[in-house]
């Protein structure tokens, strides 16, 4: 799977909690090269908007999009 093909991709956890990938942007090399922003929900509260580079971010959370 490339990396932009994530885009759009969401994983509900079983406690209701959630995680959903809306971009992925190409950067410099120095910040990482690309950039994953997603979401991090829990429960029926406001979605978490969070950024990390794309290495970073597959090796937290690549298991949940295969």
């Amino acid at each position: 799977m490339t990396p932009h093909e994530l885009v759009g991709k969401r994983y509900v956890f079983p406690d209701g909690n959630s995680i959903e990938v809306k971009q992925i942007k190409d950067t410099d090399p120095d910040r990482g090269g690309k950039l994953v922003t997603y979401y991090v929900q829990n429960g029926p509260g406001i979605p978490q908007k969070l950024v990390l580079p794309i290495d970073e971010f597959m090796s937290y959370y690549a298991h949940l999009f295969k």
